[in-house]
């Protein structure tokens, strides 16, 4: 974690403090019963003392002054339960209200970074800081009340001790500075050992991410052994961490009472004097001891909030450092609006690179309104990188993209997104209705207007069919249902349909369908393509017959543009793509034909 996000013990109680008082008027309740209840502590053992000390007296105590005392003890004692029930009340309304107003301010921030964020982190990474991190924070408020609380009953007992005898109340509590030294330099141990423990955490997340989404691959590579081997590995130092963050609050708590025993044993001993002297009742005695273990407690109390607050601070520099993550989307202040589809798109001189390696290097071309421009090329050529500089999800680290002559950063961001849509080779569906996973782009779409942009996909029929038909959840979970590839496919390509915006995207939208979905996706994707400014990555050529230029990528340059006849006639490297799934179509084809031959 660097210095720029680290977090340390006071900026935490800092950070509870700013939580508490979101909800001021809360705050202030809980603050002042914590004070109340912290103060009835040292008058409680106070009137306690003063109550023994009339026992001692020749008359002693009448009956009515019995009464009197014994019920201002009783009363002082329910008061002060009383303040208890409403600081633990008054802190869950608290700690819950600060706990999901930081959810809501974090996931707004998540949704307003960039793509290179998520690109960065793992979904194991995230969702702990959006959940587990963040009950870091109810924490430390939570935390922030008590230290008020155990810092009030000091502050009472000691008052109350003092009142009894000054120079053996002085001298009791002397020897507490000595055990807060080291308990402060364990407090690191236990923030390192909680690091390691988040750390730990996460990857042990991770592995049950890999699990719900691989199952197949793994089920078919026998690799269960090797992942649980690994989560051993990862489990046993989550134990070491546990352990060393329980053995270092241990021994701050050891250190601490011992040393305060020391200080005990001192006034045990010197007011054991004065009582035989005479110079003091034993009553007073006895209210002074009772006062100094009583702070005792308390101070115990503040040592263990300091050991978790200590082991809250990995999860609190993670919650900091997603939100001083720079949102790089951000529009400029003269930044022009964008209404309708540009007449142009052109890339000029676009070099692209994720850190220090290099992705893109020197695209020139250009784009008309309504053409469909295929992007083709192996394996890491860059071509989805590509699309992701056209939606600016990112932007070029040289070049500029253009859109009708005006650079894109240049150009409001939600414009261009609201006359964008994009389809991807593994679509994204919420959990929920099939309806509103069409209406995405548009919410207010009505039912009818959803069911055409269906029909329009091929999938409408398939929908009926559903338990409850354009109602049904989609998802996992009681009363949600699972859909085929094809049918996420087409689910996608309607909502692009509904959304009818100019610009659309096209990320191997087929590449992973068998032969009879890939044809019912085909037809719906050339239905959403009409009229539009389209732009298509796809590893089969054969399904850009369609388009009306083609750019190849090699190594993250621009080989050739132009239409399929130009590419087979003038690029080497298209030509080479196209032989090679030539060659490998007809190869299956021989394949298919000589089944079908032992067949018959």
């Amino acid at each position: 974690m660097s210095e720029r996000h680290s977090v340390g013990f006071l900026s935490a109680l800092g950070l509870g403090l700013r939580s508490m008082f979101r909800r001021p008027g809360l705050a202030l309740g809980f603050l002042i019963v914590t004070l109340i209840q912290g103060t009835l502590q040292g008058l409680l053992i106070w009137a306690l003392r003063t109550i023994l000390e009339r026992f001692s007296q020749p008359q002693g105590l009448t009956g009515s002054s019995m009464i009197l005392g014994s019920g201002v003890v009783l009363g002082l004692w329910l008061l002060r339960s009383f303040t208890v029930f409403a600081a633990e009340t008054l802190s869950v309304h608290l700690s819950h209200r600060v706990e999901t107003e930081s959810m809501l301010e974090v996931l707004g921030k998540l949704l307003a970074l960039p793509v290179r964020f998520f690109d960065r982190h793992s979904q194991a990474d995230v969702v702990m800081a959006a959940y587990h991190d963040l009950k870091g924070i109810r924490s430390v408020t939570l935390e922030v009340g008590r230290v008020v609380l155990f810092a009030t009953q000091i502050i009472g007992l000691a008052v109350a001790a003092w009142f009894m005898n000054p120079m053996l109340a002085l001298i009791g509590l002397a020897t507490v500075p000595l055990g807060v030294l080291p308990v402060h330099r364990l407090g690191r141990r236990i923030t390192e050992a909680a690091r390691g423990e988040r750390e730990a955490v996460v990857t042990l997340y991770d592995s049950f991410y890999q699990v719900a989404t691989g199952f197949r691959i793994i089920r078919v590579n026998r690799a269960q052994t090797r992942i649980l081997d690994r989560a051993r590995r990862i489990g046993r130092e989550l134990h070491h961490r546990l352990v060393q963050q329980a053995q270092s609050r241990g021994l701050a708590r050891f250190l601490l009472e011992a040393v305060s025993g020391f200080g005990l044993i001192a006034v045990l001993i010197l007011g054991g004097r004065q009582v035989a002297e005479g110079r003091m009742s034993w009553q007073s005695m006895l209210g002074l001891l009772v006062a100094i273990m009583a702070v005792y407690n308390p101070l115990v109390g503040l040592i263990a909030l300091y050991g978790t607050i200590r082991s809250i601070i990995p999860s609190l520099d993670r919650v900091n450092a997603i939100m001083q993550e720079p949102i790089e989307m951000q529009d400029q202040a003269t930044a022009r609006s964008l209404t309708s589809a540009p007449a142009t798109i052109e890339l000029r001189g676009v070099s692209f690179a994720y850190g220090s390696r290099l992705v893109l290097t020197g695209i020139s071309a250009g784009f008309r309104r309504g053409e469909t421009i295929g992007i083709v090329g192996p394996s890491g050529a860059g071509k989805s990188t590509l699309l992701s500089l056209l939606l600016r999800f990112y932007d070029p680290t040289q070049g500029s993209v253009l859109l009708d002559g005006i650079d894109l950063r240049g150009i409001r961001h939600s414009d261009l997104m609201d006359l964008s849509a994009i389809v991807l080779q593994d679509p994204f569906l919420f959990t929920d209705t099939v309806a509103n996973n069409i209406r995405i782009g548009r919410p207010d779409a009505t039912l009818e207007e959803v069911m055409a942009a269906a029909r329009a996909a091929h999938i409408h029929d398939e929908i009926l069919a559903m338990d409850r038909g354009y109602e049904t959840v989609l998802g996992v979970g009681k009363g949600a249902r699972g859909v085929s590839g094809g049918q996420r496919q087409r689910i996608s390509i309607a909502a692009a349909l509904l959304k009818n915006a100019p610009l659309l995207f096209l990320d191997e939208a087929t590449s992973s369908l068998d032969s009879i979905s890939e044809m019912r996706v085909q037809a719906a994707i050339t239905q959403l393509m009409r009229g539009r400014t389209t732009f298509v990555i796809a590893h089969r050529l054969s399904t850009l017959r369609g388009a009306d230029r083609l750019l190849v990528l090699d190594g993250g340059r621009m080989v050739g543009l132009g239409t399929h006849a130009e590419l087979l006639a003038s690029c080497t490297a298209y030509r080479a793509l196209w032989e090679r799934q030539a060659a490998f179509a007809a190869g299956h084809a021989d394949d298919v034909t000589a089944v079908g031959t032992r067949d018959a």
